[in-house]
């Protein structure tokens, strides 16, 4: 199944659905969306879900530990932490996904995204965490355990640059999945997660031939792997700079100013653009491959349309 990601918006079902039409005649078998406010639940209904990417805070481990002192450094006040999170209290991340995950089965989702990762906001630039990919690990453990019971869609663990789930070492990412009580799981494997941070990859082949290895390196658990997001990033030796201006700007920003300044830093690392490598070389690692996902950065629904077929020609 190939779909494309897409939130929608009031107002756009007209404009959506005479793209996707045209993009069903290419192959296109739906889309994965979040499931946010903005949108009344029952409209959803009108879009062809097959994924749900739940909702995601790049930031939450201190939060979750209630450490007070760093919640303060990133978020100044408890404004910034009721804007953030909408609780001052930790449990609003169990609520949170609880709810998300019964909004998914009423959307009848096929299966469901979930980010293993956490990172300050000071550290996007550094690199320097105080804190190990174990540690996320155990303490997302404590969450997922909580909130998916029962029965339910595919739950789909997805990979990221930070500390946490990366999928480049394969004793983590055993000892997290077989910790997970959810029967109906497995990984989703982002193509640009993967190689983002990576300064020595240079082009597609650098990258297809990267991620083959680590999918090798993974032995077993590739069969485990339903998921793929496929997106590029762009090849200008970006991590290679200086950020010193970058952090000396954030430094002295507002929440808001820091924000802007941490956008274009990600914008920058992982653009989403379109995976121009062979992506066969990588399907054929993934016995057991279901959804294929163009998780891709657009401008304008005509864009989108254009993206898609684009991606699409890598893949036929």
């Amino acid at each position: 199944m190939i779909s494309f990601s897409f939130v929608p918006k009031n107002g756009e079902e007209e404009s959506f659905l005479e793209i996707y039409k045209e993009l069903e005649k290419d192959g296109i078998t739906g889309v994965e969306t979040i499931i946010g406010d903005h949108l009344p639940i029952e409209s959803y209904g009108k879009y062809p879900i097959k994924g749900v990417h739940l909702l995601y805070y790049p930031t939450w481990l201190e939060f979750w530990k209630e450490e007070k002192e760093k919640i303060q450094e990133d978020f100044f006040n408890e404004e910034g932490v009721m804007n953030y999170y909408r609780s001052l209290e930790k449990e609003i991340l169990l609520e949170t996904f609880k709810k998300q995950f019964e909004s998914a089965k009423l959307v009848k989702a096929k299966y469901l995204v979930f980010h293993v990762s956490h990172v300050r906001p000071k550290d996007i630039f550094t690199f320097d965490f105080e804190y190990t990919s174990k540690e996320v690990l155990d303490e997302t453990l404590k969450i997922v355990n909580e909130v998916f019971k029962g029965e339910g869609p595919l739950l789909l663990f997805e990979n990221l640059p930070w500390p946490g789930l990366t999928l480049k070492n394969y004793e983590l990412a055993k000892y997290f999945f077989e910790r997970v009580e959810y029967k109906n799981k497995g990984f989703l494997l982002d193509l640009s997660h993967i190689v983002c941070t990576e300064k020595n990859i240079k082009n597609f082949q650098d990258t297809d031939r990267y991620i083959v290895n680590k999918i090798r390196d993974l032995k077993e658990l590739n069969r485990f792997i339903y998921g793929v997001h496929v997106n590029g990033i762009e090849f200008k030796r970006y991590l290679e700079r200086d950020f010193s201006k970058e952090i000396e700007k954030w430094k002295k920003g507002d929440r808001g100013q820091k924000f802007k300044v941490e956008l274009e830093h990600m914008k920058n690392l992982d653009p989403h653009r379109v995976y121009g490598g062979d992506l066969k070389s990588i399907f054929n690692e993934l016995p057991n491959l279901k959804y294929i996902n163009f998780e891709l950065n657009f401008s304008s629904f005509e864009n989108l349309k254009e993206v898609v077929k684009e991606q699409l020609n890598y893949v036929k």
